[in-house]
C-alpha cells in the first residue's frame, strides 16, 4: 500500500506541473472506487456518475492546493467526498428510485438452476434492504459508512478526509449501525 500511497504522491505532484499523462494514470487509479463511493452516497447511478466527474476535474484544477501535509489519496478523497456531498445537495430529482450498481458475490460451489435463482432472489432482497436502509441515512452518514465498511479505511484516514474528529466519527458510525440495524430488523418482519 506505502508504493501505491507513493505513486498517488509523485502522480499528483506531476499534475501540479500540468502532466496530463499523470492525471490519466491518477484517473485510471481512483476512477472506479471514487464512483462506487458516489454511489453509495448519491444513490443515483447518473448523479454518481457526475460527481466522480466533477471530482476529478477538482483533482486535476485543485492540485495545486495540495501541499504535501497529508497524502495525496487522503487529499484525493477529501476533495471527492466534498464534491460528491455537494453534487447531493444540488440535486432536486428526490423521486428517482436506487439502481443497483454493485453485482453480488458468487458463491464457490455451483448450485442446482432453481436453488440458484432462489438464492439470487434472497441476495437480491437482502442488497436491495440494505442499500435502501443506506438511502435513508443522510449523506454525510452514508459517506462515512462506504468510507469504513466498503473502502475499509481506519478512522485516522477518514478523520484526515472528512475533517471531523474521531470521537464524533465514532459516535456517528455507531449511531449509523444502529439505524441501519433498526432499518433492517423492520424489513424483515415485512415479508
Amino acid at each position: 500500500m506505502n508504493d501505491a500511497l507513493t505513486d498517488s504522491d509523485e502522480l499528483l505532484r506531476r499534475c501540479q506541473q500540468g502532466d496530463e499523462a499523470a492525471l490519466s494514470d491518477l484517473v485510471r487509479s481512483y476512477q472506479d472506487r471514487l464512483f462506487r463511493m458516489a454511489c453509495r452516497v448519491v444513490t443515483d447511478t447518473a448523479l454518481a456518475e457526475e460527481a466522480t466527474a466533477q471530482a476529478i476535474f477538482k483533482i486535476w484544477t485543485r492540485a495545486g492546493q495540495w501541499r504535501g501535509k497529508s497524502s495525496a489519496n487522503t487529499w484525493i478523497y477529501r476533495l471527492a467526498v466534498r464534491t460528491i456531498l455537494d453534487v447531493q445537495r444540488g440535486q432536486h430529482r428526490w423521486w428517482r428510485r436506487w439502481t443497483k450498481a454493485w453485482p453480488l458475490s458468487v458463491a464457490d460451489r455451483r448450485p442446482e438452476p432453481v436453488e440458484a435463482l432462489a438464492q439470487r432472489d434472497d441476495e437480491k432482497q437482502r442488497s436491495d434492504q440494505l442499500h435502501e436502509a443506506l438511502r435513508q441515512l443522510s449523506d454525510s452518514d452514508r459517506a462515512l459508512v462506504h468510507l469504513y465498511y466498503f473502502e475499509n479505511r481506519g478512522l485516522a484516514e477518514i478523520e484526515a478526509i472528512l475533517g471531523v474528529a474521531r470521537e464524533t466519527l465514532k459516535m456517528r458510525l455507531a449511531r449509523a449501525r444502529q439505524r441501519l440495524r433498526s432499518l433492517l430488523e423492520a424489513t424483515d418482519g415485512v415479508c
